[in-house]
């Protein structure tokens, strides 16, 4: 096997956190300050080589961040001021790196969350605005199809067509629109007791309407007696996506269970099919918006992509986790997983 000389590796490693879109310093496992990129110098006020070898607390002095190193519970992120400009917010990401390394990585936050909420805002009110078009081009198609005038068989074809383009549309704006919604929900005294048990039933009888042609087995799993407190309207968008997709991506007469149930200290809900399954490669972007497996199939399914994107914003409102397990062609399990915490 072929080794890289130092000379080259030291090039290919300063070259990749040179392109990293952030700010970022290399760190020694006791963080001491190795290397960094050019952001890290405009962003933290770093001078290389004047500050390498110094500990990271003597470059960003803050009581918040030196907590949050002792506290050393890296997998959320710590926001500072920066230490050059007061005025300037940075959100500060510790992770380790290659085993005997520490990344530190950051950006300022406030253009970030100020450029997050345009483009929020944008996809709302570009939903909302096609809702009405869409509206007015399905009554008039209904308009034509209902006509007591028989269509030539070639035009009830297209009318036909334009029909399914517009439904798909439609579900495409709903999706936009819950999806801005559950970004820009951050209300915490929306927050309540959930009757899970409830909720889970009446999705799965609703999903029995939404199977009639695949005659899919439902089977259900549902512990009484546990709920969790959060925001109804979104878990159950959050649930509803999972079967809804089981339901179109498994084969027909296949078999697709929903169960609620306590596992140790989490609560579990979870849709399990046996359909194609998931291959290894792309799991990790399932939550990504507009992702999609199976780009034609999906077209044929009506997906959109936002399914679990939608999924991933909820359950970060409820500090729940969304647990993918799939063997391909042997059939996947979605899984939230609720802390103890939150159930009442």
């Amino acid at each position: 096997m072929h080794t890289l000389t130092p000379s080259k590796q030291d090039f290919r490693f300063h070259s990749g956190i040179e392109a990293l879109p952030d700010a970022a310093l290399i760190l020694s496992l006791d963080l001491v300050i190795m290397s960094g990129n050019k952001k890290a110098q405009r962003l933290l006020g770093v001078r290389f080589p004047d500050d390498v070898g110094k500990h990271i607390e003597q470059l960003l002095i803050d009581p918040e961040f030196s907590d949050y190193l002792q506290q050393g519970k890296f997998e959320t992120p710590c926001s500072i001021k920066s230490p050059i400009n007061d005025e300037l917010q940075l959100e500060i990401s510790v992770m380790s790196f290659g085993g005997e390394r520490v990344i530190l990585m950051s950006r300022a936050i406030a253009k970030y969350h100020r450029l997050k909420k345009m483009r929020r805002e944008f996809v709302a009110n570009v939903s909302h605005e096609l809702k009405t078009p869409l509206t007015v081009v399905r009554g008039y198609v209904e308009m034509i199809q209902e006509t007591d005038h028989a269509l030539d068989p070639h035009w009830k074809k297209v009318f036909t067509t334009i029909e399914g383009q517009v439904s798909r549309m439609e579900r495409l704006v709903e999706q936009l629109l819950s999806l801005s919604k559950v970004e820009n929900n951050r209300d915490d005294e929306d927050m309540k007791e959930v009757d899970m048990p409830a909720l889970v039933e009446n999705l799965v009888e609703d999903a029995k309407w939404l199977n009639q042609t695949k005659q899919h087995e439902l089977r259900t799993h549902i512990t009484q007696g546990i709920g969790v407190f959060g925001i109804e309207t979104e878990l159950k968008s959050a649930c509803a996506n999972l079967i809804s997709n089981a339901i179109a991506y498994t084969p027909a007469d296949g078999i697709i269970d929903v169960s609620w149930r306590r596992n140790g200290d989490k609560v579990i809900f979870s849709v399990k099919d046996n359909g194609d399954g998931i291959k290894a490669d792309q799991l990790n972007r399932l939550t990504e918006r507009f992702y999609r497996i199976d780009k034609s199939r999906s077209r044929d399914t009506g997906g959109s992509g936002l399914g679990l994107a939608i999924v991933k914003h909820v359950l970060l409102h409820h500090k729940a986790e969304l647990v993918i397990t799939s063997e391909w062609g042997q059939g996947s399990e979605f899984a939230i997983y609720f802390d103890e915490g939150l159930v009442c």
